[in-house]
């Protein structure tokens, strides 16, 4: 490990471009979301894709939670071989090679995988008795269902009951419950909006739950929300576990939305981005070592951390820009830091968390899930 990255580095020898952790801060946001979920008497079961982090999810599983979510198989895999036990892969696995991969992880660990096509229900039981020979395994899935999101999952109701009894019937499964995710709200910026879209999400799969326990099948898990509505989810009740992923890190799209009727939000941004000036082209401009290689732009720009009247922008993939509408007070070797705009993406270009304490490193992390797609 290079000694930019030694335990003891003061933050500001660290080498750019950097992704820094503030470890206080995430450990009180672990702990405040562990205190909300348990004051409502509900589980929580975090995201990984956010920290892509068995460190983190180590962590996080201290705090209470029941186990974690993983948006694709390879990030189980990675969660599965760490040794975390309880994993609920919230995307569809679809085709033999990726059943055979989620056979041999369930070897490893609890496995729980969410479906919406009868047919793919069919391969995993397939799979599953195939697997059986020598060793039981069983495959738990959840149904997924399209509460608003108009992305995966089939429409609340019978559609979802018939799948229910579908995987009930089938040997080497074990139907778990009903998803029920709404990704499009949890960033709207106004809380009672956002409560109206939650309570309508939840209406909807607590009446798919019903239609389901209708015929004779018990629905032990209710799973969904995120970190945007989380404070409403376990306020409501009915769901049995929320789904929070965000919530660790706060990135500025999260530090933009209103919560709880205008009381501020329990978390804190504990993520950065660390950026190096490397040129001064003209009087009012800064050029950075800070592309589209090290800072996702879906969620917008990345946010400059005081800098004061200064605009970012992509100067290509290695090179960001900094313009001044007076004169750039930055010289070459000034280090600026950034909020990013949305965690998830810009956790997935880097290798490594900089764990920062007190001004200086105190440990480095591995990214071990980073860029497991598939």
């Amino acid at each position: 490990m290079s000694t930019e990255y030694q335990t003891g580095v003061p933050v500001g020898h660290v080498a750019t471009p950097a992704l820094l952790l503030d470890l206080d801060a995430l450990e009180r946001n672990i702990a405040r979301m562990a205190e909300l979920a348990s004051g409502a008497g509900i589980a929580y079961r975090p995201h990984a894709k956010s920290h892509k982090s068995p460190v983190i999810a180590r962590m996080q599983l201290a705090a209470g939670a029941a186990g974690v979510c993983c948006a694709k198989l390879g990030e189980a895999e990675v969660m599965a071989a760490a040794g975390i036990g309880d994993i609920l892969i919230t995307s569809p696995v679809i085709g033999a090679g990726k059943i055979e991969r989620l056979v041999q992880t369930a070897r490893r660990a609890a496995i729980a995988v969410v479906a919406d096509d009868a047919g793919n229900i069919d391969d995993l039981a397939r799979a599953a008795q195939d697997a059986n020979v020598g060793r039981d395994v069983v495959i738990e899935v959840v149904i997924e269902v399209d509460v608003g999101q108009g992305r995966c999952g089939v429409a609340p109701g019978p559609a979802a009951a018939e799948l229910a009894e579908r995987i009930a019937a089938a040997p080497g499964l074990r139907f778990r419950g009903l998803q029920g995710y709404q990704g499009l709200i949890q960033m709207t910026p106004d809380f009672a909006a956002r409560r109206d879209a939650s309570l309508d999400a939840l209406d909807r799969l607590l009446e798919t739950a019903e239609q389901v326990r209708g015929r004779g099948i018990e629905v032990a898990v209710l799973t969904g929300g995120g970190t945007g509505t989380s404070v409403i989810d376990a306020a409501r009740g009915g769901l049995t576990e929320i789904q929070p992923g965000g919530y660790i890190f706060m990135d500025s799209r999260y530090g933009g939305i209103e919560w709880d009727d205008g009381n501020p939000t329990p978390f804190e941004k504990s993520l950065t981005l660390r950026a190096t000036v490397i040129s001064r082209p003209a009087a009012n401009r800064a050029i950075l070592d800070m592309g589209y290689k090290a800072v996702s732009s879906d969620g917008g720009l990345p946010v400059p951390i005081e800098a004061p009247g200064a605009t970012f922008g992509f100067a290509g993939e290695e090179h960001g820009e900094l313009t001044y509408e007076g004169a750039c007070p930055l010289e070459i070797g000034d280090a600026v830091a950034f909020w990013p705009s949305h965690c998830d993406t810009t956790v997935n270009l880097y290798d490594r968390y900089v764990c920062i304490r007190g001004g200086a490193v105190e440990a480095v992390w591995e990214i071990a899930a980073r860029g497991r797609v598939q």
